[in-house]
């Protein structure tokens, strides 16, 4: 009956029947008695429109603010510069790649603390029986599984630690040497093919220098027979030997001009290759890394099941040793309550320690999109961070708003009983005969104070 949206997709519902009936039908009192003979009746219909309140309420503006920061961080995330060089595009894939390890080393680096604290809380938990009736002895054994433990956890996450290491390394090393042979064969692809079309072009060449030679070979023999004769006069001479030259002149620079129009086409042909060969190797880059982080991001699962399986046998030891405690406990009030001691710390330390590992991760991730950026002279943006910074304004503003339409609600329920109202929508439409209350419920809510509503920070 009386539902309200808040602009943005989210809705609250919550019903407001019969707001001042529930008053004026109480007890006889002297008060409920003053309020029958002041007041109508609660039986009305209006209608409330709940956007146009909320717009005039005081920390609107504020609840604008967030929601214009929302858009913004949203916008951001899909305005991202794009790489275009080819410096760029090797920062950009070396941006994901350190990226992609290092939020995998993250989420590696949770499961082991969670497995540190789990352990060490059942090794509490353990030791609170050890002064109800256990041998002296058993304490120095529970120590002893318990430096066992330690140090074999810790084996276990440096063996994981530097076996993945290992692998990545070895991954990146034949990426390299497969990424450089690539390279040797495309190089030779393109030489090869430039190659071949220059011995073409000087075929073509020295066919158009034989047929040039050809067509002048009648006129160039008959002018250096009449050289030869000695009672050739000198004006005589002087004229076959210029016509001669001519004709050399001539077939030179109808050759100059093929090998330069033959050069042109060369280094055309040469660039459209190296131009297709780039693409190739981007392309088979581009495939290459997605294998590549594939392959990691298996076996990083692969290690983690692992790590999971043989954390789990050597808790073992403790899980029999607990559920001794925990029958213990059960019949034992002072134990129940050390037990849960132990268990409140042991949350709490696990909360702290993750916190900073989640502050060190976030820093990681900025120090390496601000060493890529700086590389490729372009401010790459992580997505998650940004994303991170729109879930926390979103909880702020879903906080705000929902202190405010309490007040809206309660100004609602203040304005409906002094007229008389039963009902209440919060919608104009389908309204039909109901009265309109929407200008004196905002003119209430303006009037509210502005510093009650403002929401705390929030974390997202």
């Amino acid at each position: 009956m009386y539902a309200v949206g808040d602009g943005s997709g989210v809705s609250r519902a919550c019903a407001m029947l019969a707001l001042a009936l529930t008053a004026l039908l109480g007890g006889g009192c002297a008060k409920t008695a003053e309020m029958l003979n002041s007041r109508p009746a609660a039986h009305g219909i209006a209608y409330v429109d709940i956007d146009k309140v909320v717009q005039a309420h005081p920390l609107h503006p504020e609840l604008q603010a967030l929601e214009d920061q929302i858009t913004l961080l949203s916008a951001q995330s899909v305005s991202a510069p794009q790489a275009v060089t080819p410096a760029q595009r090797d920062a950009q894939a070396g941006l994901e790649r350190d990226l992609a390890a290092a939020e995998a080393q993250f989420e590696q680096d949770m499961l082991r603390r969670r497995e540190f604290y789990q352990a060490q809380e059942q090794a509490a938990l353990a030791n609170i029986s050890g002064g109800g009736g256990a041998s002296p002895q058993s304490g120095d054994v529970l120590t002893a599984m318990r430096g066992e433990f330690s140090a074999q956890m810790q084996q276990l996450q440096a063996s994981g630690a530097k076996t993945l290491e290992a692998y990545r390394t070895s991954l990146f090393k034949e990426d390299t040497s497969h990424l450089k042979s690539v390279q040797r064969l495309l190089a030779a692809d393109v030489a090869a093919k430039v190659r071949a079309k220059e011995s073409e072009l000087v075929a073509n060449e020295t066919t158009y220098q034989v047929q040039l030679a050809h067509q002048d070979q009648d006129q160039r023999l008959n002018l250096k027979t009449k050289l030869e004769n000695l009672a050739l006069s000198p004006q005589d001479r002087s004229q076959y030997a210029a016509q001669l030259q001519d004709i050399e002149t001539r077939e030179e620079f109808l050759t100059n001009q093929l090998k330069t129009k033959d050069n042109a086409e060369l280094s055309a042909y040469e660039k459209t290759l190296q131009t297709q060969a780039a693409a190739r190797f981007d392309a088979e880059r581009t495939a290459t890394e997605k294998q590549t982080s594939a392959k990691l991001a298996s076996r990083q699962t692969e290690m983690n099941v692992e790590f999971h399986q043989q954390a789990t046998a050597l808790s073992q030891k403790f899980n029999q040793r607990l559920t001794d405690v925990n029958k213990a406990i059960a019949g034992d009030p002072a134990l129940q309550q050390k037990a849960q001691a132990i268990q409140s710390q042991t949350q709490v330390k696990f909360q702290a320690d993750a916190t900073a590992a989640m502050a060190s991760y976030r820093d990681t991730r900025k120090a390496l999109v601000d060493k890529y950026s700086a590389i490729a002279h372009m401010q790459f943006q992580d997505d998650q961070a940004i994303q991170a910074q729109i879930d926390g304004i979103s909880s702020q503003r879903r906080d705000l708003y929902a202190k405010i339409l309490d007040q809206v609600q309660q100004q609602v329920g203040e304005v409906a009983q002094a007229r008389g109202i039963a009902i209440v929508f919060d919608s104009v439409a389908g309204s039909g005969s109901a009265v309109d209350l929407t200008d004196q419920v905002a003119k209430a809510v303006a009037a509210l104070p502005s510093a009650t509503l403002s929401p705390a920070p929030s974390g997202g």
